[in-house]
């Protein structure tokens, strides 16, 4: 009996020992699987020969992009990946591509860049809901995002960015420059020889110094335009129903052409009226301000325009 007893007591501490050791053994490998770097985020920095007239390209679906210009021709890039993501950058001299390569499509991680760049390189970066702030780049630009901002500080020689659910901001003069949004708001601050901003249903923003050719097309969205004309330049004003204010400096040469076709028209730049539409409703007015000069169109199909003198 003592015998059988014995053996019996073996097999258990037997049994208790294996449990024990697959326990150890599937703790240790747990431990291993979580701290692996696909349940943690990663930093990365990494730079690349780029010249000053070069060319860079930047994808990152999702947090953000923050771009430095500087007098280096090198591309320098900082940042932190979301779980389980690469980064991949590579080029040459004249050129070069970094993109970030999420580890689940349906559902990206958040990855955050800081990259500084040559100041006069042509730079493209393209978004989804990452939003994209730009600074000191004299060099083009070309930004797009889906539904982040857009944030752009300087003077680019030129400058083409479009949100389709998010803000633009721009402060600076660049040369040549186009702004797009759908629902999101435009504002600039700054001057340009060659503007052209649109939306639907968001507001257009324009406040800074001498104009030379804009053109400011929404839907529904409002817009608002204070700055100077330059007197051969070419202003187009076109809004469906949004409203229209736009204020310039006193003595300012222009030629004005304003037709609303059910709205209403408010002329506080000259003692000129506005008289009936041609169809017997809403307002028209032409003028000329110190003798005429630039050249100023304005159309709404059922926005109120007002005209006055900048403050």
């Amino acid at each position: 009996m003592e015998a059988e007893l014995r053996v019996v007591t073996d097999r258990g501490r037997t049994r208790a020992r294996a449990a024990l050791s697959r326990a150890c053994i599937l703790g240790g490998a747990a431990i291993l699987f979580l701290s692996s770097p696909a349940f943690a985020q990663k930093k990365v920095e990494r730079k690349l020969p780029l010249g000053m007239e070069g060319a860079l390209r930047i994808v990152n679906m999702v947090g953000s992009v923050v771009v430095h210009g500087w007098d280096k021709d090198t591309v320098m890039v900082r940042g932190t990946l979301g779980a389980g993501d690469n980064f991949y950058i590579g080029g040459g001299y004249a050129g070069a591509k970094m993109f970030v390569e999420s580890a689940n499509d349906r559902d990206p991680k958040p990855t955050r860049l800081e990259v500084w760049v040559p100041s006069r390189i042509r730079l493209w970066v393209k978004t989804a809901t990452a939003n994209i702030d730009v600074n000191g780049v004299d060099g083009g630009l070309d930004l797009y995002v889906v539904s982040g901002t857009i944030d752009v500080t300087g003077s680019p020689h030129e400058l083409n960015a479009e949100a389709i659910d998010g803000d633009i901001h721009i402060t600076g003069s660049p040369p040549w420059v186009r702004a797009k949004s759908a629902s999101g708001t435009i504002v600039f601050q700054g001057a340009s020889s060659d503007a052209a901003f649109s939306t639907v249903s968001g507001a257009v923003k324009v406040d800074g110094g001498v104009f030379e050719r804009t053109k400011i097309e929404t839907v529904t969205g409002s817009i608002t335009f204070v700055g100077r004309l330059d007197r051969s330049g070419a202003f187009d004003f076109d809004t469906h129903s949004g409203t229209i204010d736009i204020a310039i400096p006193d003595r300012t040469a222009a030629s004005f052409s304003v037709v609303t076709i059910a709205g209403s028209i408010t002329n506080n730049l000259s003692k000129n009226s506005p008289i009936p539409g041609r169809f017997g409703r809403g307002a028209e007015l032409t003028m000329d301000t110190s003798g005429g000069g630039a050249k100023v169109s304005v159309r709404t199909f059922k926005g109120p325009v007002t005209l006055r003198r900048t403050q």
